[in-house]
This record gives C-alpha cells, sequence and structure tokens, in this order.
C-alpha cells in the first residue's frame, strides 16, 4: 500500500483549524502540492479574518474546506498563547512570498497572480524578473471582475499551464472566490494572499523589519491609509481581543473538538 504524506499538525483556535508550522515548513508543504500537482487550497487567517469569519458564516464555512490554512500575525499568536494553544511562527503572505518564489524559481514550475486593481501585479511582475529572473510567471489579471468576465479569465487559466494561482481580491472575496472556482480553473494549488500585490509592486510600502518584529505592522498599515483602515485595526484589534479574553474565560469551543 502506498504509504500516506504527513500532514502539518493543526490546531483549533478561535473556532478556525489552524495548520501549525513554522514558515520555512509552509514554503516546503506548498512547494510539495506545486510538485505532486495535488489541488490544494491555501489560505491565511490574522485578526481580522477571526472577526470577519464572526460575522460571515459563509466565509468560516469556506474556511474550513480549504486544505492549508496559516496563522497570520501577532494577534493570532498572542492569542494561542493566552488560549494554550501555542502558535509555532507568523505565517503571513507577505513574509513567505519571498522564499516561496525562490522555491518556485527552482523547480521551473509556473505561476498565475490574479487580483488588485489594474496594472499592480503587472507592476509587481517587472520586480519580481530582476529579483527572481528564472521563476516562470504564466499570467496575471487584474481581480475587478464583472459577471463576463469571470468565464474568459477562468479560460486564461486553464490555459496557462501554471501549478500556482495566488488570488488578492482580500478577504473574504478572495476565499470565496477561490472555493466556488477552483475545480474550474485547471490550476493545482490556488492561494489567497490579501494585499500582496500592493506591497510586492511598491504601490504600498511595507513596513520597517523592526516594526514587523515587534508585531506593531499593523500601526504602519494604520499609518499608510488611516481613512481605510482605521475601522480595522482600532475596532477591530479590540474586538479580536474581547473574543480572546471572553474565549479564555469560558473555554473556546473549537478546542473542545480535539485534534485535526
Amino acid at each position: 500500500m502506498p504509504v500516506a504524506e504527513p500532514t502539518p499538525p493543526k490546531i483549533h483556535l478561535l473556532g478556525l483549524r489552524l495548520d501549525n508550522v513554522t514558515l520555512s515548513e509552509a514554503v516546503d508543504e506548498i512547494q510539495r502540492r506545486v510538485d505532486a500537482a495535488t489541488p490544494t487550497c491555501v489560505g491565511f487567517v490574522n485578526a481580522h479574518c477571526v472577526n470577519v469569519a464572526v460575522g460571515d458564516p459563509e466565509y468560516r464555512r469556506v474556511l474550513e474546506t480549504f486544505d492549508l490554512v496559516f496563522a497570520d500575525g501577532s494577534g493570532v499568536r498572542l492569542a494561542g498563547h493566552i488560549l494554550g494553544a501555542p502558535v509555532r511562527d507568523n505565517v503571513n503572505g507577505t513574509d513567505l512570498f519571498p522564499p516561496l518564489c525562490a522555491s518556485l524559481e527552482r523547480s521551473g514550475h509556473g505561476v498565475f497572480f490574479l487580483g488588485a486593481a489594474p496594472g499592480v501585479a503587472e507592476r509587481m511582475i517587472d520586480a519580481l524578473r530582476v529579483q527572481y529572473p528564472k521563476l516562470v510567471v504564466a499570467g496575471s489579471h487584474h481581480g475587478y471582475l464583472g459577471p463576463d468576465d469571470t468565464e474568459r479569465v477562468l479560460g486564461m487559466l486553464r490555459a496557462s499551464g501554471a501549478r500556482l494561482l495566488m488570488v488578492a481580491m482580500g478577504v473574504p472575496a478572495q476565499e470565496k472566490w477561490i472555493h466556488a472556482h477552483r475545480a474550474e480553473c485547471g490550476i493545482p494549488v490556488v492561494m489567497g494572499v490579501g494585499g500582496l500585490f500592493d506591497f510586492y509592486s511598491g504601490l504600498i510600502p511595507r513596513a520597517p523589519l523592526w516594526l514587523r518584529r515587534r508585531g506593531l505592522e499593523w500601526t504602519w498599515r494604520l499609518a499608510q491609509e488611516p481613512r481605510r483602515m482605521w475601522r480595522r485595526y482600532l475596532v477591530g484589534n479590540w474586538t479580536f481581543l474581547g473574543r480572546v479574553a471572553l474565549a479564555r474565560l469560558v473555554g473556546d469551543p473549537s478546542r473542545r473538538r480535539g485534534p485535526a
């Protein structure tokens, strides 16, 4: 009988199942699935995602169908510490992207970039070609898809020959799009990557390393886009901490499920 492939260890936290791995292990796991063309949906969960999942049962159900869901951000790590489910690493898409590109470059498998505003993915690709000249970019398209665009874009994806599709449409739209079209796009590994294209195109500068290491990247994002981000961070962060405190007080129901 064939030997089953090892799967990442999992924890349950605030009602969501997370793959509890380091960033390098996440890169290796994604690359393994790309190499094997294993149908896989990849997501990331941060404090904002937890808040969205509470008010959007469809998004929560969609996340439960994803094959890999990584803990993203200092807030989730703090929640794990408080609730007795230690999170091994901050596996966010922005930090994961460079080593994953390097890994894809070595493997020769193509990646398709779908999402962000028109022109943003192309700007990012121009930068990637300097840093990763052998990375196979199978195509790109913006994420503003009308009803008449979806079938055309799905045809582009199927014809691209890519092994990995990165979808940057924001939470929860990107996860719902992936769930709805994972079987039609013809690309085995599909990831929701949020604002990744905006960062790597240079449209939005990333926080300095010292802020990121202290778990304060959100303050930089708030300073960059206060009108758009104030509710997420100034209201959302306190809402998230309130959920953590309540779960600590009454017990996190998701922990009662036991290991996945």
